[in-house]
């Protein structure tokens, strides 16, 4: 309706989005990469949003001018968090009801880890070094104690109670702070559309997943009974405006230490084609997209996801990766754990390849595996 002394308007059709370029390059190119935002409907390119975004959300999505105010900042939620440290151990499931607790009641095993601690004092309760017993009980806790290179080293927690605390008090807001609705150390199967823990079997697999040692199997057994106790790896998550969440070592971890077990919600990679998460690992590899495996931690997982990937082309990411990933069978299931490569020094950001494993193999069969486009990470 209106002037139209012409009687041309009935022939002219408006749509914003024919002409849509990116707002950060200005560019055109690559449309099917280009998001739009669902609130101004302004256009950015996956790789040009930072951090940058792997997979097109399935979701709403706003760009970070709308976006803005209508969701309390990271920072805040630690904050916040540590005013209230009961939420914390709520949303942990954690043994004492505020975290700093925990450093309190195992003062004095924590002690023997200081800097200060005298050596023949740590002799004492520890004990000599041992290939055939790596782990000792030290109070409630178990600790590493070994010489074996090739062995997992359990990690140690930090022992000061307010930067303890507020290590858990960024895992919490992390996850919280990505849509996350429960916390897990464990593997959660998708029963609703029908997989179950029996689809999780090694010898389905297309490779060969070995299992670990029985002695690095004791490892990770008491590994998992420390993380029931309250024991932490030495690390806080960081919110990074260019690369977006990362985590930061804030204590010295040898090489092998476990940072964390990759967990979450196991569904099939066929019911995962929707999804637009950007933290899926791959548990199983059957060669059919019907019963291969994926771990999604979108709604229930760990810190795991949070663990930075390398940019696969460039030389000197690739040279970051402090991280590796193992898949390996655990009576008769396969489990994935994260752990380090090399030394790991306070103020070090963890990464690993996302894409490892994948070498050599076709695009397609990339994609079917859960294969990440990291050309474009920072």
């Amino acid at each position: 309706s209106g002037w139209d002394p012409a009687g041309g308007l009935h022939s002219v059709v408006w749509d914003p989005y024919k002409v849509l370029i990116c707002e950060r390059c200005k560019s055109g190119k690559d449309e099917t990469r280009i998001l739009i935002c669902d609130e101004c409907n302004s256009g950015y390119h996956t790789y040009c949003v930072r951090p940058v975004i792997v997979n097109i959300p399935s979701e709403q999505w706003l760009c970070i001018q709308c976006a803005g105010g209508k969701q309390a900042t990271f920072a805040d939620t630690v904050d916040e968090l540590m005013q209230e440290p009961s939420k914390i151990s709520s949303f942990l499931s954690f043994p004492f009801s505020d975290p700093s607790y925990f450093c309190i009641f195992h003062k004095e095993s924590l002690d023997i880890f200081s800097p200060t601690a005298a050596h023949s004092k740590k002799l004492a309760a520890l004990g000599p070094l041992s290939d055939t017993k790596p782990t000792r009980k030290l109070g409630a806790l178990h600790v590493s104690r070994t010489r074996n290179r090739l062995l997992w080293i359990l990690p140690v927690p930090l022992s000061e109670p307010n930067h303890f605390c507020q290590t858990l008090a960024t895992m919490v807001a992390a996850m919280k702070y990505c849509g996350m609705e429960t916390y897990c150390e464990n593997l959660v199967y998708d029963t609703k559309k029908g997989v179950t823990e029996l689809m999780n079997n090694t010898d389905l697999d297309l490779e060969t997943v070995g299992p670990l040692s029985k002695i690095n199997l004791g490892v990770f057994a008491r590994y998992k009974e420390n993380l029931q106790a309250g024991v932490y790896p030495p690390i806080r998550i960081v919110n990074d405006d260019n690369i977006g969440f990362t985590v930061e070592a804030m204590a010295c971890m040898p090489r092998h230490t476990i940072i964390t077990e990759y967990v979450g919600e196991v569904t099939t990679i066929e019911n995962s084609y929707d999804t637009s998460s950007d933290s899926l690992m791959t548990l199983l590899d059957t060669g059919d997209p019907k019963t291969s495996l994926i771990i999604d931690p979108t709604k229930q997982g760990n810190i795991a996801r949070f663990l930075n990937g390398i940019n696969n082309r460039s030389y000197i990411s690739r040279r970051k990766a402090n991280v590796r990933s193992r898949r390996f069978s655990y009576e008769g299931v396969c489990r994935v754990v994260l752990f380090t490569s090399k030394q790991v020094d306070p103020g070090d950001m963890l990464h690993y390849d996302y894409n490892a494993g994948n070498e050599g193999k076709s695009v397609a069969e990339w994609a079917e595996t859960g294969f990440y486009d990291t050309s474009n990470f920072v």
